[in-house]
């Protein structure tokens, strides 16, 4: 609060301690991990909560890798990190009872990126849908930068979709859920394309 008299008035020492323990609270409530992940061509960095899942891990390499979760396969320290329920941090205890147990990941930790075993069985399945990725990305390129005209976009985008389709996913849950991913993207290019014909902003 400030003076109308000029300068601003302290708060009280009470408050001022009530709000350094609030504060010193909620870093204790909600720290943050940042960690490094490396491989498959992959290079970045993520922050995350100690209390957060293996999981939940797997679930933000995927938004930013395109790799579906059941593919991956992590390493740190040494050790496979195969149990998703585990959390991030220090093992989360009430008393002498275990909530969830910790992999005990630390601020700077380096996380290798492989591919599960589940990945080599569904191989070429997996690169037929990546190379459709591509030439998606290569449209909605071309759309943005107006050297292909919406026509042509919707035309182009239907073709990638009945190729999506013809992939067999043979049981497996993971290849269909990159299929979706793949079949998702294609939709998201459509829709841009169709709302620029109505004249709304690429």
């Amino acid at each position: 609060m400030t003076s109308r008299k000029g300068g601003s008035r302290e708060p009280p020492a009470s408050q001022r301690e009530t709000r350094e323990e609030t504060s010193l609270a909620l870093a204790v409530i909600r720290p943050v991990i940042r960690l490094r992940i490396a491989g498959l061509g992959h290079h970045f960095e993520l922050d995350a909560a100690p209390t957060a899942t293996l999981g939940v891990l797997k679930e933000e390499i995927e938004r930013k890798t395109d790799l579906p979760s059941p593919y991956q396969r992590l390493v740190a320290k040494r050790k496979k990190l195969d149990d998703d329920t585990m959390v991030l941090g220090p093992t989360v205890m009430d008393g002498n009872t275990i909530l969830s147990m910790g992999i005990g990941f630390e601020d700077g930790t380096k996380i290798l990126l492989l591919h599960s075993p589940l990945y080599e069985p569904d191989r070429e399945g997996i690169e037929k849908l990546t190379t459709l990725l591509k030439e998606i990305d290569r449209i909605d390129k071309a759309r943005r930068s107006r050297d292909m005209d919406n026509k042509l976009v919707q035309e182009l985008i239907i073709q990638m979709c009945c190729k999506i389709d013809a992939i067999e996913t043979n049981g497996s849950d993971a290849l269909r859920k990159l299929r979706k991913l793949t079949v998702k993207r294609a939709e998201d290019v459509a829709q841009k394309s169709e709302e620029n014909k109505r004249g709304v902003d690429p």
